[in-house]
């Protein structure tokens, strides 16, 4: 999860930098400036929009397996008060 964490962060950052390269390339007027700084921002987008779409996949993954945990204690408690409870 660290990992997941770093690269959203990396990737924030990376889109980051490539918007302000391509401000600066607009602003100085050098058109490949502009366009790398697009490339980067665009890049740093898609990475993170990667790196989310993972992260909520596997909390999705957690919170189904938490369900059915608590769904199989249930029925084994159930299980336990119907036995006590037939003659």
């Amino acid at each position: 999860m660290k990992f997941d964490d770093a690269a959203i962060t990396a990737a924030n950052r990376t889109a980051e930098a490539g918007a302000v390269t391509g401000i600066v390339g607009w602003a100085a007027s050098v058109n490949w400036i502009g366009w790398t700084g697009v490339l980067i921002a665009l890049l740093g987008a898609l990475a993170n929009v990667y790196y989310q779409r993972r992260r909520d996949r596997r909390e999705r993954a957690a919170i189904a397996a938490e369900e059915r945990r608590r769904q199989e204690l249930h029925d084994a408690q159930m299980a336990a008060i119907h036995e006590r409870c037939d003659p």
